[in-house]
């Protein structure tokens, strides 16, 4: 666990906000609890009597708690810059805590105390042997925007699907966002599955390849990439990559695959790159050509989803797992706490 340097340091944890990422925060108290902390939950009142206070940011109250105790070290968890006052709170906090590089960097112009705390969800391994079968199932877990726009992948499901016997698992909240119906795949099979917390580990662990597609529609003019109006004069050119994904963009998704054993195929966002080395650990792929020859390369080969899947969890374990992010989290806190 976590360092035992500072254990005399008192943690509230402030929100009544309920999301994913809360699910995640929930994981830290816990925890910062087994670590010999002091922690307490949802006390809006005495901010005297802590060292360290921690909020989620749609009901972040940084500059109130800093009234009160002018000494507090004070963090916004899955900071958001929807709204004015969110930004704003952003910048009164001591450090913000985010969940992976691209949010990093968007957010250093508000707070240059970050901490990149992967938020992963808390879940079970499941051991995963993949076997020789006639027909693979592809699946996808998270919101319904990146299936929207998932234009490239759908294509290279409905050209497998002409020769393979193949079928796409979609996992995504359809009573909360309604039934997927834009870029969806015309031939391919595909089965639309509620998402639960109790039962998405049970779902995605019969599919036998997992995708992850990240990038999102880029701006448009006349129908025409932006891309295409740049001057060839200035170096730019039509096959320039023009590439646009969140700023929230993170793993999280492909961590789930990692403890089910599945191998990955991900469009190349930072994050992807980060944990995915391509050939070894799953497939980066950034075109509708390049999806259709990753996917078809796992389907065809049994080794390859073993092997790649095997080599995917041990660079989760190794390198990004709950307890190395959480021991990292301890010293950056400690380092404050020092210095304050």
């Amino acid at each position: 666990m976590g360092s035992n340097k500072n254990l005399n340091m008192k943690f509230v944890i402030n929100t009544n906000y309920k999301s994913a990422g809360t699910n995640v925060l929930n994981g830290l108290e816990k925890r910062l609890r087994e670590s010999g902390y002091e922690v307490s939950r949802n006390d809006w009142s005495n901010y005297s009597n802590y060292n360290v206070a921690i909020f989620m940011a749609p009901d972040s109250s940084v500059e109130k708690a800093k009234k009160e105790n002018p000494k507090l070290i004070c963090g916004i968890f899955d900071p958001k810059v929807t709204l004015l006052w969110q930004v704003k709170e952003i910048k009164s906090a001591d450090f913000i805590i985010v969940s992976s590089i691209e949010q990093k960097e968007y957010l250093l112009k508000y707070n240059k105390n970050i901490f990149i705390y992967y938020m992963f969800p808390n879940m079970e391994e499941i051991k995963k042997e993949h076997i020789e079968k006639s027909k693979i199932i592809i699946g996808y877990h998270g919101n319904k925007q990146h299936l929207s726009a998932m234009k490239d992948a759908s294509w290279a499901l409905d050209q497998l699907a002409k020769d393979y016997e193949i079928e796409f698992w979609a996992i995504y909240n359809i009573k909360k966002l309604r039934k997927w119906n834009k870029n969806i795949p015309k031939i391919c099979p595909t089965k639309h599955i509620q998402w639960s917390e109790e039962d998405v580990s049970t779902n995605l662990s019969q599919c036998d390849i997992g995708i992850v597609p990240s990038v999102l529609p880029s701006s448009s003019f006349w129908g025409r990439p932006l891309s295409s109006f740049l001057l060839n004069s200035e170096g730019y050119h039509n096959n320039d990559y023009v590439e646009r994904f969140k700023f929230s963009n993170n793993p999280g998704r492909i961590y789930v695959f990692s403890q089910l054993n599945i191998p990955v195929v991900t469009d190349f966002t930072p994050s992807a790159c980060q944990i995915i080395k391509d050939g070894e650990s799953g497939l980066l792929v950034g075109t509708k050509e390049g999806w259709y020859e990753a996917l078809k390369k796992l389907v065809n080969n049994v080794y390859l989803r073993n092997n790649f899947s095997q080599n995917l969890k041990n660079i989760i374990n190794n390198y990004y797992s709950q307890e190395i992010t959480f021991n990292s989290f301890i010293k950056f806190i400690n380092e404050k706490y020092e210095n304050k």
